[in-house]
């Protein structure tokens, strides 16, 4: 009898210490960090000098970053699973408008904004973590699942490195440009000073010059929907206004490799005995700012890239829309 009366002990123990674990780590992410076991596992990594890596890295742009002073030590990500709160649509209680409407949902915008600024985050602990001087070549995967509706899902991946003559203390630096472009601010007296990004979700209610042309006499004739033009770029200048604004706050002298995100989502409403179309439009902007390294900073021999993707939004991305 002692000897299973031991043995309910140790697993007593065990699964107490795991409800410990679990507790404290769900505190961690509730202040935006990462779990316990993630903190340990990664703080190992940092610590050890057998000079074993993972990495995302082509083996091309391994080998060519080896030979620039870029040493790769992990690879590293953030996370976030965001829920979306719910959000009244423009024009609720009118069926005909005279004039459209763009308006921002806010809730929906904050939701996207939130989820990647705790992801990035996290990928700087993580980095941190390693002892890593930069994070190169950052990608990112947005998206909902099914099982949880409402909810919206951000994860940054990139690999921590290590930049031969770089002074060590200081935060790592994340950057979405790959290894190469990377040691070309460098050698070109700029550094990247972290990634900055922003995403926006705009409503446009159709006017009622916009539903007649959306009717089927005017099916005959080219012409433009210009409420659905304006709310394009309404929720593009929103998107590019804030990464701006936030480039700025780095003290950055530009942005490079920007990657825009556009998608489009059409609604059906029934309202008044009438039936119109609405658009959801989301732009997610992304990119890497820069500034000078030391005064006498050359020209700067990177090209920058502009990438421009089109998908469809997925309707219960947006969660608790009315």
């Amino acid at each position: 009898m002692p000897f299973f009366s031991r043995g309910n002990d140790d697993d007593k123990a065990a699964q107490a210490a795991a409800e410990t674990e679990q507790a404290a780590s769900l505190e961690a992410l509730e202040r935006g960090e990462l779990p316990l076991r993630a903190q340990q596992r990664l703080a190992e990594i940092g610590k050890a000098s057998s000079g074993f890596f993972t990495s995302d890295l082509s083996v091309n742009e391994f080998a060519l970053g080896h030979s620039l002073g870029l040493r790769p030590i992990a690879q590293v990500m953030g996370s976030s699973i965001y829920h979306v709160g719910w959000q009244q649509r423009p024009g609720f209680y009118g069926g005909w408008q005279v004039g459209g409407v763009s308006q921002e949902l806010t809730v929906v915008s904050e939701a996207w904004n939130t989820a990647r600024r705790r992801a990035f985050a996290r990928l700087e602990q993580e980095a941190t973590l390693v002892g890593a001087d930069a994070v190169v070549g950052v990608h990112l995967t947005k998206g909902a699942h099914d099982w949880a509706a409402g909810a919206i899902e951000y994860i940054a991946v990139g690999t921590a490195v290590r930049v031969d003559g770089a002074e060590r203390g200081g935060r790592p630096v994340l950057t979405d440009l790959s290894g190469q472009d990377t040691w070309k601010l460098w050698q070109s007296g700029y550094r990247p000073l972290g990634v900055v990004g922003a995403s926006t979700v705009h409503y446009v209610v159709s006017g009622w010059s916009t539903q007649r042309m959306s009717g089927y006499w005017s099916s005959w004739a080219n012409q433009e929907l210009r409420d659905f033009t304006r709310g394009v770029y309404d929720a593009r200048e929103t998107a590019i206004g804030r990464m701006t604004e936030e480039a700025r706050a780095h003290g950055a002298a530009g942005v490079v490799g920007v990657a825009i995100e556009h998608s489009v989502e059409e609604r059906e409403i029934e309202s008044g005995g009438s039936r119109r179309t609405d658009l959801v439009v989301t732009f997610h902007v992304l990119g890497t700012s820069i500034g000078e390294r030391r005064p006498d900073g050359h020209d700067l021999d990177v090209s920058p890239r502009l990438e421009l993707r089109r998908n469809v939004l997925s309707p219960h991305v947006l969660g608790g829309s009315r």
